[in-house]
């Protein structure tokens, strides 16, 4: 064996898989993380920076960062400040990051494999593919050589079967539940003995862990607007850089308290020009999480039930994307279909990691 990577290039995150001669798998490190933010952002110069870099630099100028460039993948071009930019250059610039943290550490490029949403059609594909190019990577081809894209429902099975050795026999399916931060994306997916095969898709296009964020901004919203309008009105319709930062914090602070929350019974969450800080709790989360989730879990009943299955018949039900660590998902789903999700610790990272098993030797 040889080394080789898998590349998750998540709405919000970006996860990269390195595996070593020896077999041993670790993630690729972005500034000493194990997760590198898929945001980007364009100096006055025009270079385009990513990750931790970018949301540092959009502090500074947040008109010229774009947060979720994979979730503007349907538009041909973003407006970053001034200037318009490609929306594959967006996309290649973090696979150019990922390229560079994997020569820093084997010294090379190694083979690669880099996930998808099953429901992609082709022309999303082959702008993925021009992305791949542009980023320096070898090219996409027809025949499994180059660059392998693969869908990120059967990456997860392959994580699911070969890495947590969870039984999948030949001829059954597992139904995959990808919650990121942009979309919900539910497959269905066959062991058909040599290999996973995708036998349905759906979900939600428009519900994320972004959607979940939106609605406790505007839950807190109303009661900061009771305490202090101003301040309120401040953050909705930020003028300036000054009140843009102060937005953007705002958001980042509600998304870490919603993160502590599947810890914690409270979380505190600061507001920019107001002294004392508000608190979120689990109960507030879940009740306004609840509706929102309610329609991902019927989506998943729809895609299973589609496919000609029962829930009981699957091999399991498994949770990734980073947004499924919310408690709330995995219990809403095993009330609704009767059967217990799967849930890691790290549910960023079994995506990334099974793509490596779509790699011939």
């Amino acid at each position: 064996m040889e080394h080789a990577l898998g590349v998750d290039l998540g709405t919000s995150n970006t996860v990269a898989i390195l595996r070593w001669p020896d077999g041993r798998t670790r993630p690729l490190l972005f500034d000493g993380q194990p997760v590198m933010p898929s945001g980007v952002l364009l100096d006055d110069p025009g270079r385009l920076h990513v990750g931790r870099d970018a949301q540092r630099l959009a502090q500074a100028d947040p008109a010229r960062y774009e947060p979720n460039p994979k979730r503007r993948i349907d538009e041909p071009a973003v407006l970053l400040g001034d200037r318009e930019v490609h929306t594959v250059d967006l996309l290649a610039s973090l696979l150019a990051a990922v390229a560079h943290a994997a020569v820093e550490a084997v010294g090379h490029l190694p083979p690669a494999a880099l996930t998808y949403p099953a429901a992609w059609g082709a022309r999303r594909r082959e702008l993925l593919a021009t992305a791949v190019t542009r980023a320096g990577w070898p090219a996409v081809g027809p025949d499994g050589r180059g660059t392998k894209l693969v869908p990120e429902p059967v990456a997860a099975a392959r994580y699911f079967s070969g890495v947590l050795r969870r039984p999948v026999p030949v001829g059954s399916a597992l139904a995959v539940f990808d919650f990121g931060g942009g979309t919900l994306d539910v497959a269905v997916v066959r062991n058909e003995g040599t290999q996973f095969s995708v036998i349905g898709t759906g979900g939600v296009a428009e519900l994320g862990g972004l959607d979940l964020d939106a609605a406790l901004v505007d839950h807190l919203g109303r009661v900061i607007a009771a305490a202090d309008p101003a301040a309120w009105q401040r953050l909705l319709h930020p003028s300036g850089a000054m009140q843009l930062r102060d937005r953007r914090s705002f958001w980042d602070d509600v998304r870490g308290a919603k993160e502590m929350l599947s810890r914690a019974a409270v979380a505190p969450v600061a507001v920019p020009g107001v002294e004392q800080h508000i608190h979120l709790t689990r109960e507030e989360l879940e009740r306004l999480a609840g509706p929102l989730l309610r329609r991902g879990v019927y989506a998943t009943a729809a895609v299973i039930r589609e496919c000609g299955l029962r829930p009981d018949q699957l091999a399991g039900l498994f949770l990734v994307g980073g947004s499924s660590r919310v408690p709330l998902v995995a219990r809403m789903l095993h009330s609704e279909l009767g059967i217990a999700p799967t849930v890691l610790e790290q549910p960023e990272l079994p995506v990334a990691e099974g793509a490596l098993a779509e790699l011939v030797a």
